[in-house]
């Protein structure tokens, strides 16, 4: 059967336990997001002020992540640091000799001073000025589309798995809230494992201005909560889909539900839990791939150790 991809009116009010689109005009838009070039969520203030690091720079720790930095955008890298002894490491002489090859430049510190970062740091810290930009508009291009609307994750190990997924499964953007939620943090950097190089992260104050746009472009957004009455694997999903998920305790707020179009459920067999968020998008984000990769092409996974 061939999907409807046509856009589902506008519900002024909101959605009931996983209540469909109802008929009826969507109101028009007064204005369009406006998209805030180079707006990335930031690390913390201490980090920056302890170590003299410019807010606008991303700080990257672990081996995967500083690899694909240097493999994707070497030319925003503005620095490295390796911890006092890094020759003994294999891992570490390693980096630094990708980093000389791509003429970074590389300095000494003692472990402690690279800890201000996260005791995961493996022994390195890149420093970078720049990352995928969101270009809403760009989204136009794309025949089949996946977008992330993540509301309030506090985690950053369940924001850096996201982005992993995310970029395995061919995601094109994340977006999250400025405030009451995690940012690119260099522990997201790690457990990405190189995620955050190719999936644009953007934060705002609004999601509705950018789900209006999405909207329009052909959309549709799909809630993740136990208040739906389909599940994900009923769905026959467009080819261009938002997924909205929630913060690990509350869930989604009010007004976010209020912006999807329909709410489903992932299935389980008790009723006195629920997924972890990275794990529920990760099987959302699944499902997706799976409907929309054509019948006999579909890519084997490859894992990571």
């Amino acid at each position: 059967m061939k999907k409807n991809n046509s856009r589902p009116p506008q519900k002024s009010a909101r959605p009931q336990s996983g209540s469909r689109p109802q008929s009826g005009g969507r109101p028009q838009s007064s204005g369009r997001p406006q998209h805030a070039g180079g707006n990335r969520p930031q690390q913390s203030s201490n980090a920056r002020s302890e170590n003299h690091i410019p807010r606008e720079w991303r700080i990257v720790v672990g081996n995967h992540a500083i690899k694909e930095v240097l493999a994707v955008r070497p030319k925003m890298i503005k620095g490295m640091w390796l911890k006092a002894g890094w020759e003994s490491s294999a891992d570490l002489r390693e980096i630094e000799e990708l980093a000389r090859m791509a003429k970074v430049k590389v300095e000494t510190r003692q472990e402690s001073v690279i800890d201000k970062f996260g005791s995961s740091h493996q022994g390195a810290a890149l420093f970078v000025d720049g990352a995928p930009n969101f270009d809403i508009k760009g989204l136009e291009k794309h025949e089949k589309s996946v977008v992330l609307m993540l509301d309030g994750i506090e985690d950053p190990h369940n924001l850096g798995a996201i982005l992993r997924t995310s970029w395995l499964t061919g995601a094109h953007g994340v977006l999250i809230p400025e405030d009451r939620a995690v940012g690119l943090t260099p522990t997201v950097h790690k457990v990405a494992c190189g995620g955050v190089e190719h999936v644009p992260v953007e934060e705002t104050t609004n999601f509705a201005k950018y789900a209006e746009e999405l909207k329009k472009q052909g959309y549709w957004i799909y809630g993740l909560s136990p208040r739906g009455k389909r599940s994900i694997f009923e769905l026959e999903l467009p080819d261009k889909v938002v997924w909205a998920i929630g913060a690990e305790d509350k869930g989604m707020r009010v007004t976010t539900e209020r912006l999807c179009d329909e709410l489903a459920f992932i299935p389980q067999s008790s009723a006195s839990a629920s997924y972890n968020a990275s794990v529920a998008t990760a099987m959302a984000l699944t499902e997706t791939l799976r409907q929309h990769a054509p019948r006999g092409n579909r890519k084997k996974s490859q894992s990571d150790e």
